[in-house]
C-alpha cells in the first residue's frame, strides 16, 4: 500500500513539474509566410505600399514588414559655422513624406486588406562620418550603408525622435550654458554702437553680426551625443538606437551585417565596410538578417551567431539573437521574384499583429531561401523522462535525455534530390542527415548533460535552397 502511495505521488509530482516547464505547446502553431525589409516609394522604393500588397497576395505572403528609410539626408557643415554653412543632400524618405501620413497610408492599406497584416518598419542608418576636405577633393563619407531594421514602432513621437545622426534632436543630450556665450559678445557690440565714435560702430556691427551667426549657429544650446565630424564611434550610435528601440517596445535587427558598399558619387566616396563584429560588440538587439548578406560569416555553423547565442547560455548576455530573412529590396531586381525566393517563416498561433511582432520577439521563425520552398513542418525536442517538450524558440526544462524531431517536406515537388540537415548543438555539428522528401527524423542526445544551458538549431542544404530554423533552448 505504501509502495502504491509513493507511486502516485511521484506521478503527481512529474505531472506538476510538466505542466509548470512547459512553455508554448499549449497552442497550436499554424506557418505564415512573411515577407520582411520592402521600401515603398515613399522613401527608396520601386512601388506603392498598394501595388507591394498586391505583389504579396499573388505569391502567398500574408504577412508584410515594410522598412522604407527614415532619412536620406547628408550634411556637409563648414567649420567653425557648421549649422549655418552647409551642404545638404536629401531625398524621400518617411521624415519628408510625413511620419503621420506614413504610418496612415499603412494602417489604410490594412484596413483594405484585412486578411493580410502589414507591419510599420524603417531601415535606418544610426551614423556616419566623413574624412578628408571637399577643397582637396578627398572627401569621403564612411558607413553611410551599416543599416539597422526597426519594426513596431506605432507612435509617430517614437520616430521624431529617433537617434540617429540626420536626426539632430534625436541626439541632443545635455544642455551646455557655454553654448551661449555669443549672448555676451552680442551685448559688447550694442555697448559699442554709440553715436560719437564711427570706429567704435564699426566694431560693434561687426561684434553683433558675428554674435548672431554664432547664436543662431549654436540654437538650441544642446550637446550632441556625436557629429560626423569627429571619426568613428565605434558601436555607440548602433547600441544608443537598440536600447531606444527596446524602450520603446519595438525591435530592432542588423539588416545586412556581411554587405559592403564602396563607391564614388561625383567627386565624393563613400565606404562601408562588412560589420559582422558589430554583433558582437553590441547587446539586446533582437536579431539579424541571415539571407542574403549574413550567412558566410554569421550565421555559418561556428559563426559569430553561434558566439552570441553562447555567451546568452554562460550569462554574459541578457537576450538571444534571432535570424530572419530580408528582402532588402528598394528599386533593384523583382520584387515578385525575391518574394518567391525568400521567406521568413513565422510561427504563430492566429494571423494578427500582436502574434506576429510577439513571433518575432521570441524567435518562432525559420528562414528558406531557394526556387522550390522546403517547409519545416516540425522541429521540436521532447523530454525523454516528461511530456515536456518545445519548438523553435522555445526555453524549456529537461529531466531526461532531449528526443530531437524534424520533420518536412517540399512545398511544390515530392524530391529535389538529396537533403543535408545538420543539427547544431551550442556552434557544433553534432550530427548530420541525408535525407530525401518528405522526411522525418527521430534523433536522441546521449552527450546531453543537465545543469548548463544548451541550444540546439538547425541548417538544412538542399539544392538551390537553404534553411535556417532558429535555436530551441534546454535548461
Amino acid at each position: 500500500m505504501t509502495k502504491f502511495i509513493a507511486v502516485k505521488i511521484l506521478g503527481g509530482v512529474l505531472c506538476i513539474l510538466a505542466f509548470f516547464c512547459q512553455k508554448g505547446s499549449a497552442e497550436e502553431l499554424i506557418q505564415v509566410k512573411t515577407a520582411i525589409h520592402i521600401s515603398s516609394t515613399v522613401s527608396d522604393g520601386e512601388y506603392s505600399i498598394s501595388e507591394i500588397v498586391e505583389i504579396a497576395k499573388e505569391n502567398g505572403v500574408e504577412i508584410i514588414i515594410l522598412s522604407d528609410r527614415d532619412f536620406m539626408r547628408w550634411e556637409y557643415g563648414f567649420w567653425p559655422l557648421r549649422n549655418i554653412v552647409k551642404k545638404t543632400v536629401e531625398t524621400n524618405s518617411v521624415y519628408t513624406h510625413g511620419i503621420k501620413q506614413y504610418l496612415g497610408d499603412i494602417d489604410k492599406v490594412q484596413k483594405e486588406n484585412p486578411d493580410l497584416v502589414i507591419i510599420p518598419g524603417i531601415e535606418s542608418a544610426p551614423f556616419y562620418y566623413w574624412e578628408g576636405s571637399p577643397f582637396k577633393d578627398n572627401l569621403k563619407m564612411y558607413n553611410w550603408h551599416k543599416h539597422m531594421l526597426v519594426i513596431g514602432l506605432e507612435n509617430h513621437r517614437d520616430y521624431e525622435y529617433l537617434p540617429v545622426i540626420s536626426n539632430r534632436k534625436g541626439l541632443y543630450f545635455k544642455f551646455r550654458i557655454w553654448m551661449i556665450w555669443p549672448v555676451i559678445t552680442l551685448l559688447i557690440g550694442f555697448f559699442f554702437l554709440r553715436p560719437d565714435a564711427l570706429k567704435r560702430q564699426v566694431f560693434g556691427v561687426i561684434m553683433i553680426i558675428f554674435s548672431l551667426l554664432f547664436l543662431f549657429n549654436n540654437f538650441p544650446f544642446f550637446e550632441s551625443k556625436y557629429d560626423q565630424y569627429h571619426g568613428e564611434k565605434n558601436t555607440l550610435p548602433y547600441q544608443n538606437l537598440i536600447d531606444y528601440v527596446n524602450d520603446k517596445y519595438g525591435l530592432i535587427f542588423w539588416a545586412h551585417p556581411e554587405a559592403e558598399n564602396v563607391k564614388k558619387i561625383g567627386n565624393i566616396s563613400t565606404e562601408t565596410r562588412e560589420y559582422t563584429e558589430d554583433l558582437l560588440g553590441t547587446c539586446n538587439y533582437t536579431g539579424f538578417s541571415v539571407f542574403y548578406e549574413g550567412y558566410k560569416k554569421v550565421g555559418c555553423p561556428g559563426g559569430i551567431w553561434d558566439e552570441v547565442l553562447k555567451q546568452y547560455c554562460q550569462g554574459t548576455r541578457k537576450h538571444p539573437c534571432w535570424a530572419i530573412a530580408g528582402l532588402n529590396f528598394d528599386q533593384r531586381g523583382d520584387l515578385s521574384k525575391r518574394m518567391k525566393n525568400l521567406s521568413t517563416m513565422l510561427l504563430i498561433p492566429h494571423l494578427t499583429k500582436e502574434a506576429s511582432l510577439k513571433a518575432l520577439k521570441e524567435g518562432r521563425v525559420y528562414v528558406v531561401r531557394g526556387k522550390e520552398r522546403l517547409v519545416l513542418d516540425e522541429f521540436v525536442i521532447q523530454d525523454g523522462l516528461l511530456d515536456i517538450k518545445g519548438t523553435i524558440g522555445d526555453e524549456i526544462n529537461l529531466k531526461g535525455y532531449p528526443i530531437i524531431k524534424i520533420r518536412g517536406h517540399f512545398e511544390n515537388k515530392s524530391s529535389l534530390g538529396a537533403i543535408k540537415i545538420n543539427l547544431i548543438k551550442n556552434g557544433n555539428i553534432i550530427k548530420t542527415f541525408e535525407v530525401t522528401s518528405p522526411f522525418e527524423i527521430v534523433y536522441v542526445d546521449n552527450d546531453y548533460r543537465s545543469g548548463k544551458k544548451v541550444y540546439y538549431r538547425l541548417e538544412i542544404n538542399y539544392p538551390g535552397g537553404a534553411l535556417i530554423a532558429n535555436p530551441i533552448f534546454l535548461v
